[in-house]
């Protein structure tokens, strides 16, 4: 750990840090993106509960500083990311106040220092930011029974739609449209991880007439279909998505036959930064390819490199609208969101202020 940390931070804490990190290490482990939404939040309560600042401005590097030990973790977890930085967001907004509300002031917020705009307390302060943490955490928790009661707006009468992978809200979503309409489902298998099979017999069990069909044959059958439901790994500051590998496939295939694709995601998947399709190293995952091949024949696999991606990059254009906690957005509105969520100094968490940065030698 850095020493900064060391300083700042109980050794009882720093543990605690370590077994989080641990946790989103552990690929072995089945974890949601949820799960780890919510693990996040209550480790960085503790974190500003138990370490050792005065100012605003030394809890967020406190928590910048930490951040940087998760580089290869945050760039594959990216609502880990997103959690830090609407925590972030919420001590700025707790340490400038309620009183800076006109156009000048409100400019000044944006570009001025975070420790030093308040001279509010640390208790005081605290507090705020504890309060505002339990509402963040709340969100959270009601985020998928946010988005599944949109069913009905979105699901009609014997229609046919098309999902590919698994996704716990998308499952939720179509259970709960079934609940008042009668429809059809085509799932996708999801090769080579054939988390499809997972989807189709859960939508089946749950009452909805459910087809499960190979990955090729979506091009064959989505002109009968009325909608595509998807979910996703990240969404795009711009409206991209950073989906499971073979989404873009059927993205592709809707836009041909002008089939509307919905994405079904909580906020949390939310993302300030933008990364393209030709940027694989920072975009995506490659995994191994024990799934694809047999290792029988070793003298074949000794000549071959294989690239198992875990992820597809799915542009903008190819989705015609998000269905969130907070309602239906359009890819073009996202960016609105992003500034509501996110303060602009915390999109590259490597990046500390200049006034952060300084925050302990102005008090030496």
């Amino acid at each position: 750990m850095d020493s900064y940390l060391i300083n700042k931070v109980p050794k009882e804490t720093l543990v605690q840090l370590e077994e989080f990190s641990a946790y989103l290490k552990d690929h072995r482990k089945s974890k949601t993106s949820y799960e780890s939404v919510i693990k996040t939040i209550n480790v960085l309560k503790e974190l500003i509960c138990a370490s050792d600042w005065v100012t605003a401005g030394e809890l967020i590097k406190i928590i910048k500083t930490y951040s940087k030990y998760l580089p290869l973790i945050l760039s594959n977890e990216t609502v880990v990311s997103n959690v830090i930085r609407r925590v972030l967001k919420i001590i700025r907004e707790e340490n400038e106040g309620p009183d800076a509300t006109s156009f000048s002031e409100g400019l000044a917020i944006f570009f001025r220092s975070d420790s030093k705009s308040s001279t509010i307390g640390r208790k005081d302060l605290q507090d705020n930011i504890l309060n505002s943490i339990v509402e963040l955490l709340a969100e959270q928790e009601n985020s998928k029974s946010n988005i599944i009661t949109m069913a009905l707006e979105h699901i009609h009468a014997n229609e046919l739609i098309l999902t590919y992978g698994h996704s716990n809200t998308v499952r939720e979503f179509l259970l709960h449209g079934r609940k008042k309409r009668n429809f059809r489902v085509v799932v996708c298998e999801s090769g080579p991880s054939l988390i499809g099979h997972k989807m189709a017999k859960e939508l089946s069990d749950g009452g909805i007439e459910t087809t499960l069909i190979a990955d090729s044959a979506a091009f064959a059958i989505i002109h009968a279909v009325n909608k595509v439901i998807i979910g996703t790994h990240t969404i795009m500051a711009d409206g991209a998505l950073r989906a499971p590998n073979g989404a873009h496939q059927i993205t592709l295939a809707a836009q041909h036959f002008s089939v509307p694709v919905i994405v079904c995601a909580a906020l949390y998947k939310l993302s300030p930064t933008h990364l393209c399709s030709y940027d694989q190293d920072a975009f995506n995952k490659i995994i191994g390819p024990e799934n694809m091949l047999n290792f029988s024949n070793t003298k074949l696999h000794s000549k071959v490199l294989v690239s198992n991606p875990e992820f597809d990059y799915v542009p903008s254009d190819l989705i015609e609208l998000f269905i969130t906690n907070t309602g239906g957005h359009a890819p073009s509105y996202l960016y609105r969101i992003v500034s509501e969520l996110y303060h602009p100094h915390d999109n590259d968490l490597d990046n500390m202020c200049v006034e952060e940065s300084d925050d302990d030698s102005d008090k030496t």
